[in-house]
């Protein structure tokens, strides 16, 4: 590796990292205690900006909310990365402040040949949350909840937290934040009831990061929550068809399991809260949309007959 390459290497990988040590670039990248010292000078140089702690715990680390180094980008990493940035358009991405902003960036750093490259790609490609009538139009719906990027930084320097919510406060773990139907919704586990939630991000009023001695060590809470873990109640066998159907609209919390190497079949295992009728509701449409060859092999009985009860009023309508 030459010495630019490491370089922007390491540029790369500290930027990832909110601290980092000498110690640790050095295993990395297998070079001397010098080269890493020189390298980062180099960078420091290049207008990345670096904090120095020393000590026993010392090390590095970038400054946050600071203007990155230059990156240079040939034409088809550039046509890669705005058709990337296109296809999200309308789908309330977190940290997004102003789309048009972000794309006159983009446009500027291209020479005029390939900004005539984009902006037809632009007029060319419709995607999902495209407006097929005007391909250029941001919708209200392009904005994410304020509290969605609150909570994902917070979330960066500890995932155990206190919400406040309209009528309760709970200390939770935040495992995953996830959007769907256009709306974003946390997956947490609730330290004090000891399962699963989801709570609307928009519910959220106000969000901490718990008191040192109230957080839980990982491992001791990950043995919790896998103890804790209910039964799944509910499989189901997937064909093509269905996968497809299940990647356009999937399980909040539950994943594929793909039976064979071409990921033609699948199984999905989840659990359905029987005593909660909303749960079953919302179980019984899913399962409806990803339409017949969805086969159920496992499921309460509770469950099957939502099931039929709305199937018979569905084909009610049709006499």
């Amino acid at each position: 590796m030459t010495k630019t390459d490491r370089i922007n290497t390491i540029m790369r990988y500290i930027n990832n990292r909110q601290f980092f040590t000498i110690h640790e670039l050095m295993t990395h990248f297998k070079v001397s205690r010098s080269t890493i010292i020189r390298d980062l000078n180099n960078i420091q140089e290049l207008g990345m900006p670096l904090t120095a702690t020393v000590g026993r715990d010392g090390g590095y680390a970038v400054m946050q909310n600071q203007l990155l180094p230059a990156v240079q980008f040939n034409s088809e990493e550039l046509k890669a990365l705005f058709v990337s940035f296109l296809a999200t358009l309308n789908t309330q991405l977190p940290y997004l402040q102003n789309r048009n902003t972000l794309t006159e960036k983009l446009v500027a750093i291209a020479s005029q040949t390939q900004q005539d490259d984009l902006l037809t790609l632009q007029e060319l490609l419709v995607f999902k949350h495209t407006n097929p009538a005007n391909t250029q139009l941001t919708e209200l719906t392009d904005f994410a909840p304020p509290m969605l990027k609150t909570l994902l930084n917070a979330c960066l320097v500890s995932r155990q937290l206190k919400l406040q919510l309209a009528r309760a406060t709970m200390a939770v773990w935040v495992r995953h934040v996830y959007n769907r139907q256009d709306n974003w919704y946390a997956d947490v586990w609730d330290l004090k009831a000891q399962r699963f939630r989801e709570i609307a991000i928009t519910a959220i009023q106000r969000l901490t990061s718990l008191a040192p001695d109230q957080i839980i060590d990982p491992k001791k809470l990950a043995t919790i929550i896998q103890a804790a873990r209910p039964i799944p109640n509910v499989a189901l066998r997937l064909d093509t068809v269905a996968i497809q159907q299940f990647r356009q609209h999937p399980h909040p919390t539950a994943v594929l399991q793909f039976l064979d190497p071409f990921q033609q079949t699948a199984k999905l295992e989840c659990t359905v809260d029987v005593t909660k009728p909303q749960s079953v509701r919302d179980f019984t449409r899913w399962y409806l949309y990803l339409g017949h060859t969805a086969q159920i092999t496992t499921a309460p009985a509770t469950v099957k007959t939502a099931l039929r009860r709305e199937l018979t009023a569905q084909l009610a309508q049709l006499d």
